[in-house]
């Protein structure tokens, strides 16, 4: 998309992004109007350089998908009351579907 802009990082090709309509303002401090794009972290690059979002670890993968640690007490306390397992049933799928690298 199209922005009024300045490169602050030549090498990255990070920029300072006009968010607003001044472009008088803009224009005055060095902005150009050019094709943009914003990363995964929020920061704004010259469209093509935006770097892409690194791989998730093993740890983040997983607490992404663990219950809340509310919910899991739950799980244990239910699991005692029946004679379940379902507690022990889902970390484990957890843990196997990411593995420790």
């Amino acid at each position: 998309m199209k922005k009024y802009a300045k490169i602050i990082n030549p090498e990255t090709k990070e920029c300072s992004v006009g968010i607003g309509t001044n472009t008088d303002f803009y224009k005055s401090i060095g902005m150009v109007k050019m094709d943009v794009e914003q990363a995964w972290n929020g920061n704004w690059y010259e469209k093509g350089y935006a770097p892409a979002e690194p791989e998730k670890t093993y740890a983040e993968k997983r607490l992404t998908e663990y219950p809340s640690i509310p919910d899991q007490l739950d799980m244990i306390y239910w699991d005692k009351v029946n004679n379940t397992n379902l507690w022990i049933e889902k970390i484990t799928e957890i843990k196997e579907k990411y593995p420790k690298a």
